[in-house]
């Protein structure tokens, strides 16, 4: 039976893994723990195990330290990190190293034997240490820095899932992840640990979007349990797919808790895009709510601020006019709540690409796109 070892600072977490799982039924020995690096090493020395579990954060010597020291005392010993933490720098240097599987807490007891079993099976990966795909010809993998590696386009994704559809999902999911196509999903476990790191930034970004409307975390087991289950480039796209689809869905309760109030400021602002000092705080008081939780509010609703909505709205006022009036440019600009005609045509320039003059000349036959933009109204 392989012998297994754990390193965790926290009690609880050392007895439950010691009690609540029948290591001899599951094939295994639980051989030890210890609640520190520096505890650990000299019984891992004595003791010898197959496979070594042990947290990132601890005092004195923490995992990813331990796993190093480990790693070169039994080049041959399989390496489970746990981590209650998120970042990917994490997973970065525990790649480093060559650890075979990084697991987020909390972790259940079948989480931890479905791990075990997965690393029991390997072959002795460190004795030939293979770099993941693509990296090979750059650089050693365990060297001191870790190579450029294939990557997810993570600005251009979080950006599509704040304005993009489901019709525009898998063309633009395809682009976004093209480099994750040289991702070695069967032996390299970067890919991986690049969706964990993206799937928690797009949870975080619920929160701070959706607020209490939503509970992303009550998803976070099962994104990753469908992580761990990627062995294909294709398959990688259709977990982003799926986790584009919860954000939708995320943002579509948010809105339809929130449908009746923004329809309202929508219409104040309508009735009142003329007066110039029109404002934020001015539409709060309308429908009769803090001007911070209404700013909040529409962005998360919308995918614009309301300084946005209220230029857009304002422009598009001007457009009108402009095509079914010989008003002048400076009335037109009065009319839709600019007092300063050079502001409003600057305005007016950036936001349709247009010179006033031009725009009454083709804008019939070619109207333009607003480009969305935020500053002054």
């Amino acid at each position: 039976m392989k012998k297994v070892f754990l390193v965790d600072d926290e009690i609880v977490i050392r007895e439950n893994m010691r009690t609540c799982i029948d290591w001899e039924k599951e094939g295994f020995e639980y051989c030890g723990d210890a609640p520190d690096g520096e505890m650990a090493l000299p019984l891992i020395e004595k003791l010898k195990p197959d496979i070594l579990i042990t947290d990132i954060r601890m005092p004195f010597m923490n995992g990813l330290e331990l796993s190093a020291i480990v790693r070169k005392m039994l080049p041959g010993i399989k390496i489970i990190i746990l981590s209650g933490h998120d970042e990917f720098e994490y997973a970065r240097q525990a790649i480093r190293i060559g650890v075979e599987e990084y697991c987020l807490k909390p972790v259940s007891a079948e989480d931890i034997i479905r791990v075990l079993k997965i690393v029991s099976a390997k072959d002795h990966p460190h004795e030939e240490k293979r770099a993941p795909a693509g990296v090979a010809d750059r650089a050693g993998f365990l060297g001191d820095d870790l190579p450029d590696q294939p990557g997810i386009d993570r600005a251009g994704y979080m950006e599509f899932l704040k304005v993009g559809t489901p019709e525009q999902k898998e063309t633009h999911i395809r682009r976004i992840a093209q480099d994750l196509r040289n991702v070695d999903w069967e032996s390299s476990l970067y890919g991986f640990f690049l969706l964990h790191d993206l799937t928690v930034s797009v949870f975080r970004e619920a929160k701070e979007q959706f607020g209490e409307h939503v509970r992303p975390d009550d998803w976070l087991q099962e994104m990753k349990s469908r992580i761990s289950s990627i062995r294909s480039w294709e398959e990688a796209c259709a977990y982003l797919g799926r986790l584009a689809e919860l954000f939708w869905h995320w943002r579509s309760q948010a809105s339809d808790r929130y449908g009746a109030l923004i329809a309202r400021v929508k219409q104040y602002v309508q009735e009142h895009y003329g007066e110039e000092g029109l404002s934020l705080n001015d539409a709060a008081k309308h429908v009769n709510v803090s001007p911070s939780h209404l700013s909040k509010v529409f962005s998360q609703v919308t995918g614009m601020t309301f300084i946005e909505y209220l230029m857009e709205t304002r422009i598009k006022k001007a457009m009108e006019l402009l095509l079914s009036t010989g008003a002048k440019s400076y009335e037109i600009a009065s009319r839709v709540g600019y007092q300063d005609s050079h502001y409003f045509s600057n305005v007016f320039k950036r936001m349709t690409g247009m010179t006033i003059r031009d725009f009454r000349k083709r804008g019939r036959v070619e109207p333009p796109e607003l480009r969305r933009e935020g500053g002054r109204h």
